[in-house]
This record gives C-alpha cells, structure tokens and sequence, in this order.
C-alpha cells in the first residue's frame, strides 16, 4: 500500500488544501493513501483553531483524505521544529512512506542543504553571537546562515519554506522521503484572494467579520460544516472569550512556576510573569511581552501551554494514537 503522510492544520480547510491533496495524489500516483496529521483544538500560532477539530478533520475526509490523527498537544503547541518533529513521528507509526507538503519552494535538495546547515556544528557560533545581539531565534538563525549559505538563508523568509526545512530535519530517523508541492495562488498569511485561492488566516479574518465572501474559496464540504456551525453558534472559537480563566489562572503563577514552560536563560519566565500581572487581557499581556527578542507566536503558545500544565520537557511526538476522522481507504491504514 503506497501511504503519504501530511501535517498540517486545516483552520479552516480551503481550496489550496484540496489542491494539496490532489496533487500530490497526482504526483504518487491515484491509488496513494493520504494519511494527515492535524492539529487539534489549538493551533501553533498560540490560538484557538477556529472550529472543533472533528469538524475540520471531516473536512479534509470529505475532500479527499483517507486518516486524519490529531497532532499531539505538545507539538501542535511548539515551534516548528517540534510541530515538525511530532507530526513526523505520528505518520511514520501509521506505516508513511513520503511527507507531502506546500512550499514556497519545491527544490527538496535545497531545502535538505539549509537543514543540514542548520543543525551542523558550524552555525552555532555564528547563532550564538546574533542572539547576543538581541535578536530572536528564527532572526538570529536567518541571519547566521546568511552569512554562511544566504540561497539557503533565503528560504526562511517564507513560513512553507520554514517548515520544509523543519520537516527535513524531522524524517532522518524515519525513513520517510519529502515530497514539495509548490504553493498556488495567495502566499501564506495573505490579507487577500489571489489566483483563485485565499489563505486560511484571509478566511478566518471574514468568517469572524460574518463576511459572507469567505464562501467562495472553500470546497462544498466546507462551506456547509463551516455554515452549520456558524448557525449552531459553535464557531468562531475565539481565545479572547476566555480572558478571565486564563487570566486567574496566570496570575497565580510566578517566574519560578512559569520557568518549566519558558526555560530558556534569557529573562523570558520573568518578563512573562511581569506582563500576566499588568495586562488587563490576554492580548494585551501577550503586547507587552512582546519584543524583538520574544515574538508573539512564542508568547501565545508559552502562555498556553502554562495554562494547559504542558511543560517543555513533554516530548512532542505522539504517545497514543488518535484518529478523528476517516475517509475512503482510512480503515485500510495497518
């Protein structure tokens, strides 16, 4: 059985999802096994997922994945190498042959050479004096490897691109092989449709605007999940809803008690824990400690993860399989 495994998010599920998938059916061939590792009720921008995750995990079944697994927590909730490394192992326990992903660029040889620059013994130098100049991890490291390899520097500008390097890394030890589905239409976190296709932050900003238009660049199956739940008052999910329970809990929480889920020896844990006391809302917490140094996905997420007692020493890959949906050869899956 040829199975290829994919990770990703579907928040919402839109028409460049199903083009994934199509494609890569196309590429391997139409008897391919598409199994998905999806993230659940969270997502790795620190943030509710727009719906439930049984409802976007039909999604894809409906439109044309054979398994949807839920992404473990502590990925689902961790840096992209972490998301890459947990979903990674997930698929390669569900019998994955290949890892299919959209990329900003398809060259997979370029994209193993940023990898293999990334985590070899000659950046770290190199890191370590631009993170001492201030600058957050992901700036730090694309400024290191600008200096050592800018092509492959340049590949981290793009967020698809980031994650492929990631995902390279993540299959070492798997036997998996990559294979880069170019990006169609709007890039990534795009504010508007383009070339027939939106993005799913472009969705998500108009479902939660109630503008209607978001309709028209989602397949039928998700158009009437998405209108359902709309209806039934089931979606939008909104973390801001949450302000007071996340806020009571936080504040009960120091330095000290924040430090097993913001370990690293840069002040993060007590810049945190200043934020959590003077923010009036979550957002406004996650403002305030926000620098250069602290982007604001990894503030979400730590924030979260306190929230959910999720420290960083929980390993991202998966501990118990759970499959959330299943469609046309998904029960075929060993």
């Amino acid at each position: 059985m040829r199975i290829c495994g994919i990770i990703a998010e579907y928040n919402p599920f839109h028409l460049g999802h199903a083009f994934h998938l199509s494609e890569t059916r196309r590429r391997l061939g139409a008897d391919t096994v598409l199994v998905c590792a999806m993230s659940g009720n969270y997502v790795q921008r620190g943030d509710f997922a727009l719906m439930d995750k049984y409802d976007r995990a039909a999604m894809a079944a409906e439109c044309g994945a054979d398994l949807v697994a839920e992404l473990p927590l502590s990925a689902a909730l961790s840096s992209a190498e972490g998301f890459a490394r947990g979903g990674a192992a997930l698929l390669a326990a569900l019998g994955c042959r290949w890892l299919s992903f959209g990329a900003e660029c398809a060259d997979t040889a370029l994209l193993q050479r940023a990898a293999a620059l990334r985590s070899g013994e000659g950046i770290r130098p190199v890191l370590a004096e631009a993170l001492r100049a201030g600058l957050s991890y992901p700036a730090a490291m694309q400024q290191a490897m600008g200096r050592l390899d800018p092509q492959a520097a340049a590949l981290l500008s793009a967020p698809n691109n980031t994650l492929g390097i990631a995902y390279c890394a993540a299959i070492r030890q798997t036997g998996m092989e990559l294979l880069a589905i170019p990006r169609a239409g709007a890039a990534h976190d795009s504010a508007n449709p383009e070339g027939g296709f939106a993005s799913a932050s472009c969705l998500r900003a108009k479902i939660c605007a109630g503008d209607g238009t978001w309709a028209a660049w989602v397949p039928e199956a998700t158009k009437t999940r998405i209108s359902a739940a709309l209806r039934e008052g089931r979606a939008p999910l909104r973390l801001r809803n949450c302000d007071s329970a996340l806020l009571a809990h936080l504040r009960r929480m120091d330095a000290a008690a924040l430090r097993p889920f913001a370990s690293t020896k840069d002040g993060f844990a007590c810049r945190l824990a200043r934020a959590v006391q003077e923010g009036n809302t979550f957002e406004e917490v996650c403002a305030l400690a926000q620098t250069r140094r602290f982007p604001l996905a990894r503030i979400r997420r730590t924030l979260l993860r306190a929230y959910l007692g999720l420290p960083e020493s929980c390993p991202a890959e998966p501990q118990y399989i759970r499959v959330l949906a299943l469609g046309g050869r998904g029960a075929e899956v060993p």
